[in-house]
């Protein structure tokens, strides 16, 4: 296979690269268990796991300014959920951070990581992005702002910091 290094094949976005940018973001997350995230798989075994082990869940949870559900909406955080540990409740959560907002609509970063509940904090790796944040990569910080098992109920504090062009 040949390798093309010539500007004409290379696509018009990469000819426009300029100098990276560092970008840092912060919003919260809003999940409802039953609203903006359902149970679309299970193990057999995982009702009698202690850790849910098995569980996989779709989200689509709204992205706001603030804490509050009803803060300026910045877009959809839009991905699954999986009980994926055997030793402790833990979520592995690959997702898109789908921004609607004025400034960044249409733009992507995609995010994946793993959170055990116990944890207050946890880092996700930015694996890329779209739009404004074309070839973004950075690490995402999250931190339970608000959770209840009840309702199903939780809201996470996002800080991102990122590289992109």
């Amino acid at each position: 296979m040949a390798i093309d290094q010539s500007p004409k094949g290379v696509g018009e976005w990469a000819m426009n690269l300029r100098q990276e940018k560092l970008s840092k973001l912060h919003f919260f997350c809003h999940h409802l268990h039953g609203t903006t995230a359902v149970t679309i798989a299970k193990a057999a075994t995982t009702d009698a796991s202690p850790t849910l082990f098995g569980l996989l869940d779709t989200r689509d949870d709204p992205v706001t300014v603030g804490p509050e559900r009803s803060s300026e909406r910045l877009g959809y955080a839009q991905g699954i959920s999986a009980a994926a540990s055997l030793q402790e409740i833990s979520s592995f959560d690959p997702f898109t951070f789908v921004f609607t907002n004025e400034e960044f609509n249409g733009s992507t970063l995609a995010v994946m990581g793993s959170c055990p509940l116990s944890s207050r904090s946890c880092e996700a790796a930015v694996l890329g992005g779209s739009g404004v944040f074309r070839l973004a990569r950075g690490v995402a910080t999250t931190k339970v702002y608000y959770l209840n098992f009840t309702t199903g109920a939780a809201s996470v504090e996002i800080d991102i910091v990122l590289l992109h062009y």
